[in-house]
């Protein structure tokens, strides 16, 4: 594939990505509001809860479902805050095993590579092949844990 496709491919799993988590939490947000009309005793949760509830909700909001949108459409138009914006929401979606840790690794592999150098700037990894099979092999019993966990 040419450095132009995986831009374009990278763009639209991240509005896969951003669109999953943004209907989940619009869904959960749902079920939130029919719960407190239905309830009786949702009246007897106090307002700085409900405040601080609404708070985290936003911020989750943005870190996994508006987020990613930008960075796919950052990624369409080929705007230079792609690489940044792309790269810290990378480590953010480094948690959500295994979707997004691969959302993430083909985020940083990307942008790595000649090909994303050619088009975001930046410079090339100077990592050799052994030292990424060194840095795997620290992985492997995390690998190995989660196959016995199945």
């Amino acid at each position: 594939m040419t450095a132009e496709e995986h831009n374009k491919t990278l763009a639209t799993l991240h509005f896969i990505y951003g669109g999953m988590h943004g209907l989940t939490l619009l869904g959960l947000l749902l079920l939130v509001i029919v719960l407190m009309t239905a309830s009786t005793a949702a009246n007897s949760i106090s307002a700085p809860w409900v405040a601080v509830s609404v708070l985290v909700f936003l911020i989750f909001l943005f870190a996994v479902a508006l987020l990613p949108l930008l960075v796919g459409y950052a990624l369409m138009k080929r705007r230079r805050w792609a690489k940044p914006l792309g790269i810290c929401l990378a480590v953010i979606s480094l948690i959500n095993i295994p979707i997004g840790t691969a959302l993430g690794i083909y985020t940083f592999k990307f942008f790595k590579s000649e090909g994303g150098i050619k088009l975001y700037g930046g410079r090339v990894s100077t990592a050799s092949e052994s030292e990424l099979q060194d840095a795997l092999h620290g992985a492997k019993p995390l690998m190995n844990w989660a196959k016995r966990t199945r």
